[in-house]
């Protein structure tokens, strides 16, 4: 018995080496080794299958001069490390070795019914056919857990990223020139840039804010902390950073009101002042009633009298007066004395005067005349110009000079 069974091993192996060819369970094996089921079909509870060696991690990590093609079944992943040749035994299964590490036999996986994991970078080359996510009912996502999360749109000459909803568009985009833009379209009724919370809005260049847009809806150019609706920082003192292109000092004036600053810096309007209009009181006559004038007396001159009535806040008033006069008269001793016109603010001397001396013996005429301003509080006011002899010079005290009027003008003006 024993020779008969020897003798069927030398001649199975001695068929296996002249045909090249081994078939288990099968006569007419149709590859290097066939392996068939004893039983394909039926009700068999019988096993059937192959099975490779089972290691754990550590055992296939300690293997040396492994031939690549080389099948194992890792069945523990407690020992060893996911270094070496083990780098890529993470989870129980079967492993092939590829000439460096043992790499996992993965099932095809279906990513419309089936997650997966890469294990290394991958690159979807589409040959020039477009690669579409649709979602009919939710949200089509792409997120991380990383760090950093970044969406890139590369092209040689652009680079473009489309939101539509319905027809309304925006779309992010840098175009041939280099210029990038962000831009809405379609039926778009509005593009809103900004926060929906506390924090402001800022637009830089060359990494630096220069426009802030706070939260209270302050805005600053050149500052990030407006205390107004528009603050302008010029970074430069004296001079505002703000400039009107079309309109100079050239420019025709026409309706509107003054711009100005107050002393914070705050531009305000200033309003035009209402076009001046001038109200005078006066007295033009080339005659007059003649007087008599003194030293004993003060005596108003005939016509000088007049009332002005100042509006409310009070007015400067502009006074001017011119009297011409002849002495008709020549009292012994007269040629030398000396005369004063004087003006009154309700019935009180100002100090606002004239004198004028006789042209020696005999003389027969003078003229006096004065101007001054004078402000009045609002109410009514009486001016008058009242005459007096100051200095006798050897006329008799009480005696009379008759003063003919040639010419007067008394006028009191103030502009409204």
């Amino acid at each position: 018995m024993k020779r008969v069974s020897f003798s069927l091993l030398f001649l199975l192996t001695h068929f296996a080496f002249t045909t090249a060819q081994t078939g288990i369970n099968t006569p007419s094996p149709s590859s290097t080794l066939d392996i068939s089921a004893k039983n394909s079909t039926g009700t068999s509870t019988d096993t059937e299958g192959l099975l490779v060696p089972r290691v754990d991690r550590q055992r296939a990590q300690n293997m040396t001069t492994v031939p690549v093609s080389t099948l194992i079944y890792v069945n523990n992943i407690t020992t060893g490390t996911l270094t070496g040749t083990a780098a890529r035994i993470d989870s129980a299964g079967y492993y092939y070795f590829d000439g460096t590490v043992w790499t996992k036999l993965v099932t095809s996986l279906n990513i419309y019914n089936s997650d997966g994991i890469l294990s290394d970078p991958r690159t979807v080359t589409t040959n020039g056919n477009l690669l579409s996510f649709i979602n009919g009912v939710n949200n089509v996502k792409l997120g991380t857990s990383a760090t950093e999360a970044s969406l890139s749109a590369n092209g040689s000459s652009r680079g473009w990223l489309n939101l539509a909803g319905g027809s309304a568009n925006l779309d992010y985009y840098v175009n041939n020139t280099g210029v990038g833009q962000l831009v809405s379209f379609g039926t778009s009724t509005q593009l809103s840039i900004g926060s929906t919370n506390a924090s402001p809005l800022a637009l830089k260049t060359n990494g630096t804010d220069r426009i802030t847009i706070l939260s209270n809806g302050n805005t600053g150019v050149g500052t990030s902390t407006p205390n107004t609706k528009l603050e302008i920082s010029s970074g430069t003192a004296n001079i505002s950073g703000t400039k009107l292109t079309n309109l100079t000092s050239l420019s025709p004036i026409s309706t509107g009101q003054t711009l100005g600053v107050d002393s914070a810096g705050n531009v305000i309007t200033v309003a035009n002042p209402a076009p001046a209009s001038v109200t005078t009181a006066s007295v033009n006559i080339t005659t007059g009633a003649s007087f008599n004038v003194n030293d004993t007396t003060v005596i108003m001159v005939p016509g000088t009298s007049q009332t002005v009535a100042i509006p409310t806040g009070g007015k400067a008033l502009f006074i001017n007066f011119m009297l011409g006069i002849d002495y008709g008269s020549n009292p012994a001793g007269s040629g030398a004395s000396y005369y004063e016109a004087r003006l009154y603010l309700d019935g009180a001397a100002t100090d606002c005067y004239m004198r004028t001396q006789e042209y020696g013996p005999g003389g027969f005429s003078a003229q006096f005349s004065f101007n001054t301003v004078k402000f009045l509080a609002a109410g009514n006011h009486t001016i008058d110009v009242r005459m007096t002899r100051t200095f006798n010079n050897g006329v008799a005290s009480g005696t009379n000079m008759l003063c003919i009027p040639i010419s007067m003008s008394f006028n009191a003006t103030y502009l409204n």
